[in-house]
């Protein structure tokens, strides 16, 4: 019988009862790619806190899954955020 707390849930990789999970979780290709997509994707992702970068000009690098992202506070209007995927804008190669 599958519930909605078992949707997605791959037998003989996590044993519900005991709480153990198998170690090929997280050595299996297909489940990351599958993480990626199905939670990194589509999800909200904590990439940093105003704490991190008190002043404006302030930045910090962070990673959102595979992809490297900056966090900068704006130095005109101080209290504004913004992230960026540091790529060039001319070859879309990373910085």
């Amino acid at each position: 019988m599958t519930t909605a707390r078992t949707t997605g849930y791959r037998p003989g990789l996590v044993d519900l009862a005991s709480g153990q999970i198998s170690r090929e979780i997280f050595v299996n290709e297909q489940i990351y790619a599958e993480e990626q997509e199905k939670i990194f994707a589509r999800a909200w992702l904590f990439i940093g806190h105003e704490s991190q970068i008190p002043n404006p000009g302030d930045y910090a690098a962070a990673r959102m899954g595979e992809e490297a992202v900056i966090l900068c506070r704006d130095h005109r209007r101080g209290a504004c955020f913004s992230e960026f995927l540091p790529a060039s804008r001319h070859e879309s190669m990373p910085l």
